[in-house]
């Protein structure tokens, strides 16, 4: 969706005497968008998928192996034990995905963002290990928030969207409703004041658990080839309890626009002595038409 398009002049007219309407939008990076008297540009972020500490349990316990998908990046520590075995440090497994695109409604004086889309993810592989049946893959990638059921202060759903594919047979999948958010930090909606700004916003999804508790055997057993070891792992994950409260993790954007007003053109010296001229002249006529009338 892009905004839809109407006048300066008129979109101001209908801000001030009330008529605005919102109008929906995407605004993309490297791109721009006009509506309302405003021009917004300039679109820069990132989303960041922290891990939790019990998904990485469970991952430990496959021995998944991470890689990035691009353009995200994947950042991690490890310890080795004394018998070799390699693990993830709790706290420190993440993947950072660019933002590609906002979208939202405006009415000429209110920003309402409803959903942010990003590229790249995170590619999880296993070979044979205690939790695994043999070799498996599975890829999350180009997450899409979409905040249009939620409401703040109410158990809305806050949807979050994934394109995946994987290993074993597992048919891809592209933009899945595959977790949903519990909570919801930061503002989503910004005011306009006339005047040139820079819109900002740090924002924090909390308690990420699958939509369908089905897809922990339709996509992660599958993909993974995990045996009953690795599904307990997974579902593990997905259990809430008074200990588990982030599910597969947090997710945490920062986001920032350029707003700048649109002004009306200055006429040409030119143009405005030609319009004098033309008033002038129409003046003119309807004198004469009055001294005719008998």
């Amino acid at each position: 969706m892009k905004f839809k398009k109407c006048l300066p002049a008129a979109c101001a007219f209908m801000a001030v005497s009330g008529m605005a309407q919102a109008s929906s939008y995407t605004l993309e990076k490297n791109a721009s968008i006009t509506d309302q008297g405003y021009t917004v540009s300039e679109l820069s972020g990132e989303g960041v998928l922290n891990f939790s500490n019990v998904l990485l349990t469970a991952l430990n316990l496959a021995s998944v192996k991470l890689s990035a998908v691009e353009p995200a990046t994947v950042a991690y520590s490890t310890s080795t034990s004394s018998t070799g075995i390699v693990r993830y440090v709790n706290g420190s497994v993440s993947a950072k995905a660019p933002v590609t695109s906002i979208t939202g409604t405006f009415d000429g004086t209110t920003v309402n963002v409803t959903g942010v889309q990003t590229s790249g993810g995170s590619l999880q592989s296993v070979t044979t290990s205690q939790a695994t049946l043999g070799p498996g893959s599975l890829s999350i990638s180009n997450l899409r928030v979409d905040l249009s059921r939620y409401t703040a202060g109410t158990t809305a759903s806050i949807d979050i969207y994934a394109d995946l594919s994987g290993g074993n047979g597992f048919a891809s999948l592209s933009n899945y409703r595959l977790w949903t958010a519990d909570t919801l930090t930061g503002p989503t909606t910004f005011t306009v004041n006339g005047a040139p700004q820079l819109f900002s916003a740090t924002n924090t999804l909390s308690g990420i658990f699958l939509a369908n508790a089905t897809d922990i055997d339709s996509i992660f057993v599958k993909a993974l080839n995990l045996n009953n070891t690795g599904r307990s792992g997974i579902n593990s994950v997905n259990n809430r309890t008074l200990t588990n409260v982030d599910g597969f993790g947090k997710i945490t954007s920062t986001i920032s626009a350029f707003a700048q007003p649109v002004t009306a053109p200055v006429p040409e010296p030119g143009t405005l002595a030609m319009l004098g001229l033309g008033l002038a002249g129409i003046a003119a006529v309807g004198s004469a038409r009055r001294r005719a009338v008998p």
